[in-house]
């Protein structure tokens, strides 16, 4: 297979809706062809992984049913790592909302959940009015956790990539260039402040004191009026707005 087809396919496979993961797959899996399917290095801007055989979409799921922690495998010939596929301005580095860390932390989600219904009691809204999003600190022990992921969660992950939806690649013998980075989650938990980020899912949720889930946990936001989502979002992120008040809990 020549590098103009070799590059034809990888913008092909980039069509589809998950195009980084299918690009991604799809680059690891011909360069290791087309050097006689021996192991390579694959390099990242920040990492270097050797004796790389293939890689293919990891097709589990979580327990709960959600979207798995690992997006891709990347095989070698000293085991299986598995990555965590993520764009640049990506709003979560780890998720599975409610449900999702609670199979991982029981009762952390609830105790969130709890402490930013408080909060916006305590700061007079009430029944209809919109709020905006609600933030809390992790500590070190729970965020490692949250951002590693378990069994249960399809998980856990060894590293995230993180980079542009178009992979770009550059094959030199056995040597594949990516144009994404190849974080260690233990290091990036390490070494990142991370945020519990709660928001809604449509637009016209507001709050509603008195909604909660079937355990009683309280679910902040209410019905939405157009598209029917009765409760909001939670997701983990690295980043907070300026001057926003964060919540302990």
């Amino acid at each position: 297979m020549g590098i103009i087809t070799f590059r034809q396919y990888l913008t092909e496979a980039g069509d589809v809706t998950e195009r980084q993961e299918n690009a991604f797959v799809a680059a690891i899996n011909i360069a290791v062809e087309m050097n006689g399917n021996k192991p390579i290095t694959l390099i990242s801007k920040d990492a270097v992984v050797k004796g790389v055989t293939g890689a293919d979409k990891y097709k589990g799921r979580q327990a709960s049913g959600s979207e798995p922690y690992t997006d891709v495998r990347l095989f070698t010939s000293t085991g299986v790592i598995n990555l965590s596929m993520k764009g640049p301005s990506a709003p979560s580095l780890a998720g599975g909302g409610l449900r999702g860390v609670e199979a991982i932390l029981p009762g952390i989600g609830v105790r969130f959940f709890r402490a930013a219904h408080e909060a916006h009691l305590k700061a007079g809204r009430k029944l209809g009015d919109k709020i905006p999003d609600t933030y809390a600190k992790l500590n070190d022990k729970d965020k490692k956790l949250l951002v590693l992921g378990n069994a249960a969660m399809g998980g856990p992950i060894d590293f995230m990539y993180i980079g542009p939806m178009d992979v770009k690649t550059s094959l030199k013998k056995d040597v594949l260039t990516v144009n994404g980075k190849l974080t260690d989650a233990t290091k990036y938990a390490n070494e990142h402040e991370l945020y519990f980020r709660l928001r809604s899912r449509r637009i016209d949720q507001r709050f509603d004191p008195a909604a909660s889930d079937t355990k009683g946990a309280p679910k902040i936001y209410g019905k939405s009026p157009s598209k029917g989502d009765s409760a909001g979002r939670l997701v983990i992120t690295d980043r907070i707005p300026k001057a926003v008040k964060v919540i302990t809990f």
